[in-house]
């Protein structure tokens, strides 16, 4: 009789590999490491950004949206993603826009809580917050 590896007690990880902008990535579901390694991007973003991240007064919209994706939105995707993860200056000048949608949509359903939703709370879900 040969011998059968026990599995019963390995421990899978959700994950999902993608293809975006001709690179194979593989998106988790977030591990403690990763949730550590989220917090180091996210610091070294801050402090690549006058210091502190802080918005300049004056600042229009598009400036805004780059620095959230800079803080936020960037350290997320790539602390949860292995492969040959783009940098955050690819993911603004050479990734097509639906492949950058791809990589996030598919982050956000492995990573709820670290990608708040973009559409706003329906009075139901507000209601059963109170709650």
């Amino acid at each position: 009789m040969a011998n059968k590896k026990d599995t019963s007690t390995e421990i899978q990880i959700t994950h999902k590999v993608i293809r975006i902008g001709g690179r194979s990535l593989t998106v988790w579901k977030k591990t403690f490491e990763m949730s550590i390694q989220r917090f180091t991007f996210m610091e070294a973003a801050q402090k690549s950004m006058n210091g502190h991240g802080t918005p300049v007064e004056g600042e229009g919209i598009a400036e805004i949206i780059r620095r959230g994706f800079r803080l936020n939105t960037y350290p997320s995707l790539a602390a949860c993603t292995t492969g040959k993860v783009f940098s955050h200056d690819e993911c603004l000048k050479t990734i097509e826009n639906d492949d950058l949608e791809l990589w996030l949509t598919t982050a956000r359903d492995l990573n709820p809580d670290w990608f708040p939703s973009a559409t706003p709370e329906t009075n139901e879900e507000i209601t059963e917050k109170k709650d």
